[in-house]
């Protein structure tokens, strides 16, 4: 049985409902799902898929908006160097600081945000749909331990039957030897036969107490809860076999439009196609716009403390026409660093720029990625027809397995009945002493083997039939 029809038996846990849900009640096959989708790690792994979708939507969101970074510096240099915000040079020791913020935008790169945006919103869809996937298949594997479970219950009961039968004719035929009515054989052989059963019962009990741990294992119960488990036993109405379709088609037609695989699958071709249309803008332009602030300090930066004198003295030129030269007195003026606060504002600059790039040629990256994304849609394709091939085939072999085990099923009622009747009369005839101990022991293994049959094939065929129901997209009922 693929995985593609463990979808089913979380509608399956209805088979066993009825319990509380307190520790020590017994567990019901949907409060042992449940339990295992809060606890078990691939779920909570599967989980934090569907965290980092959302993170991934969350940052082709943030892609249409504008950056805004700021920037500060401080520094000293030394030598012969012009003077920060200034056409000036000084020579020394000179300390700096300058000031930024910085913020751009993407105009135009072929709509490249907006096909990541609808990848994201895909990778949303396509986590959460593997998350419903997983929990699927927990559930397949939870139900299939839990079936194990009362598989073996049911041989232990058999078992228990079996040895209180024969210890029943044991001690019978005790009381015949001693009466000297019977030999002393018909008694050792029934012993034998007694021990063989409690040998079965031992057995049997070994079997369920490992389908237990597994089912316990599967849960990751604590100490407390693995002593006190027990699950609920079904009633032969709650194990009441739903009529099987006539063909396979319904259950095809619903699963392939329904599934989570089938669904994945498409999604899948989906991204595959924008991610060939991401491919394809590495051809196109790309336009950017970005704005520039900022302002700074240096100390080396001056003014004076008062204005200079000024004075206009008389000079004759060549032609003897006198001109006005004025003459700045820059002794009385002391010069101390423009303040900090003053510089900034004084210093203050702005810058808007555009900035379009082209591509030419970039080593075939381009063409190559285009390439890779072909081949990728051709791949997810692939994977699309051979999911819903595989589901299709499971769906077949699923319903020709059904119809099978409700055949074998008839067939194994109809030996076991015979069986019944056969050991019937052969424990007559044992008891009135026509046939030994050997002939009733074989007869009574034929029984066995007929009520194990005929045990193991209903489980199966309820199993199968509830299933089928899953595929047809019914609501899975028991009555």
């Amino acid at each position: 049985m693929t995985r593609f029809i463990s979808a089913a038996i979380i509608t399956l846990s209805v088979l066993f409902s009825g319990s509380l849900f307190s520790q020590t009640s017994p567990w019901s096959l949907q409060k042992c799902i449940n339990h295992a989708f809060e606890y078990n790690l691939q779920i909570k792994q599967s989980a934090l898929n569907n965290d980092r979708a959302e993170i991934g939507l969350f940052s082709a969101k943030g892609a249409f908006l504008p950056s805004l970074n700021a920037s500060g510096s401080h520094g000293y240099n030394i030598g012969r160097v012009q003077v920060p915000f200034s056409i000036e040079f000084a020579q020394g020791s000179i300390q700096s600081n300058s000031f930024g913020l910085n913020s751009g935008i993407t105009l135009y790169n072929g709509f490249k945000n907006h096909l990541n945006l609808k990848r994201a919103v895909l990778g949303v869809d396509i986590a959460m749909i593997n998350l419903e996937q997983t929990k699927n298949d927990l559930a397949l594997t939870i139900s299939a331990a839990y079936l194990n479970v009362l598989f073996q219950e049911e041989f232990v009961t058999l078992a228990t039957l079996n040895l209180e039968t024969t210890k029943r004719q044991a001690n019978r035929v005790a009381k015949l030897v001693e009466a000297g009515a019977a030999p002393q054989s018909d008694l050792l052989d029934v012993q034998a036969q007694e021990a063989s059963d409690y040998a079965s019962l031992i057995s049997s009990e070994n079997a369920q107490t490992l389908a237990k741990l597994n089912i316990v294992q599967l849960l990751q119960l604590n100490s407390a809860q693995a002593a006190t488990f027990e699950i609920v036993k079904p009633s032969d109405e709650d194990l009441e076999i739903s009529p099987l379709p006539p063909s396979s088609a319904l259950a095809i037609n619903h699963a392939l439009s329904t599934f989570p695989e089938i669904r994945a699958a498409a999604l899948s071709v989906d991204d595959a196609y924008l991610n060939l249309d991401v491919a394809k803008t590495n051809y196109l332009p790309r336009l950017f716009a970005s704005y520039n602030l900022g302002s700074g300090y240096s100390e080396n930066r001056t003014q004076g403390d008062i204005e200079p004198t000024t004075t206009n003295y008389t000079v004759m030129t060549v032609e003897g026409v006198p001109l006005l030269a004025p003459v700045t007195d820059y002794s009385n003026v002391t010069y101390a660093p423009i303040p900090f606060a003053d510089q900034m504002e004084i210093n203050t600059n702005q810058s808007v720029f555009f900035s379009l790039s082209i591509p030419i040629f970039n080593g075939f990256a381009s063409r190559n990625s285009v390439k890779q994304a072909e081949v990728g849609i051709l791949q997810s394709k692939y994977a699309e027809e051979a999911t819903e091939q595989i589901l299709t085939q499971s769906i077949e072999s699923a319903w020709a397995d059904a119809v099978a085990a409700q055949k074998n099923l008839l067939a194994q009622e109809a030996a076991l009945a015979a069986a019944e009747l056969a050991f019937s009369n052969t424990e007559l005839r044992f008891e009135a002493g026509a046939i030994s101990a050997l002939e009733y022991a074989d007869s009574r293994a034929r029984l066995d083997n007929a009520r194990t049959n005929s045990l193991r094939t209903r489980y199966d065929l309820v199993f199968k039939s509830k299933i089928l129901d899953f595929y047809q997209g019914k609501t899975i009922t028991l009555r």
